[in-house]
């Protein structure tokens, strides 16, 4: 099952920019400056921390996850409907009267039903829309992460790791075979029900996975529709990379360019001010 690490989309909790904590020497002016700018760093956009990218991606990730469930349960699927023909084969076969070619066609017709399920659980592996490394809810060895808000809190999707084959023998070479098959030996379950049983289980855990993730996916996709949204309002349609300086940013560019000014207007002073080339780039300057 999906075991969230983090309650909700977006932490109750909002994350204070560390850099704008005021430290235990400061005095009462930088706390208020500091307090202040924490604030400021809770409530803005911008690049890497809360930007519609950032929301984007976690939808992606959603998408990803779900898809995978979605996978895996039509797979379970197909798994279901070639179990129960192969407990309807396994019956005919435990009849020792059978004739041999008789027997022949129904242990092909089975080694077929198990080559099928072999093939349905190859094709759970989901590898979603940025092609990358497949995800098999069913046969993979380990869990696979899911990011579920901004803040990279991530929730595990766990695989049943079955077996290719689901531990059902290669062939039913007589009667006794197909009997042990069905009800087991030595007061073992047989192959057959431990299969049965495992896809099942694994039918059950997927749809619960299927209806949180959808919920999740939902939630992840208003908001990154509405964190575009507010993102482009801010920036006039301009990217995130390209957005407005917030007010210090702004101080700093300002004062750059000022230091700027008056050393260029230093350099024009020594052509001279009687050279009216000189007086007219010192008009720029004034």
């Amino acid at each position: 099952m999906i075991n969230n690490v983090s309650p909700g989309f977006i932490p109750s909790t909002p994350t204070v920019n560390p850099a704008a904590t005021p430290g235990s020497g400061s005095t009462a002016g930088n706390t208020s400056t500091s307090a202040s700018t924490s604030k400021k760093a809770e409530l803005e956009f911008s690049p890497g921390r809360n930007s519609a990218k950032d929301y984007s991606a976690v939808q992606q990730s959603l998408a990803k996850g779900k898809g995978a469930v979605e996978s895996a349960q039509a797979a379970t699927t197909d798994i279901k409907d070639s179990l129960v023909k192969v407990r309807d084969v396994a019956t005919k076969l435990a009849d020792d009267s059978l004739a041999a070619p008789e027997r022949e066609k129904l242990q092909k017709e089975y080694s077929a039903l198990r080559s099928g399920i072999e093939k349905s659980l190859e094709g759970a592996s989901y590898k979603g829309a940025d092609g990358g490394k497949g995800v098999n809810l069913l046969t993979d060895k380990d869990s696979t992460k899911v990011t579920i808000n901004s803040y990279g809190s991530q929730s595990e999707l766990s695989s049943s790791k079955l077996d290719k084959s689901l531990g059902l023998p290669e062939k039913i070479g007589s009667a006794s075979e197909a009997r042990e098959l069905l009800n087991g030996k030595e007061g073992k379950a047989s192959a057959l029900t431990s299969a049965e049983k495992s896809v099942n289980e694994s039918s059950e855990r997927l749809a619960k996975e299927d209806k949180k993730l959808k919920a999740q996916l939902e939630t992840a996709t208003a908001v990154s529709k509405a964190a575009a949204s507010l993102e482009s309002e801010r920036t006039g349609g301009r990217s995130a990379s390209r957005a407005a300086p917030d007010e210090e940013s702004r101080a700093a560019l300002l004062k750059q360019a000022e230091e700027t000014r008056q050393q260029l207007k230093q350099q024009t002073l020594g052509l001279g001010n009687k050279e009216q080339g000189a007086r007219s780039l010192l008009s720029l300057f004034n």
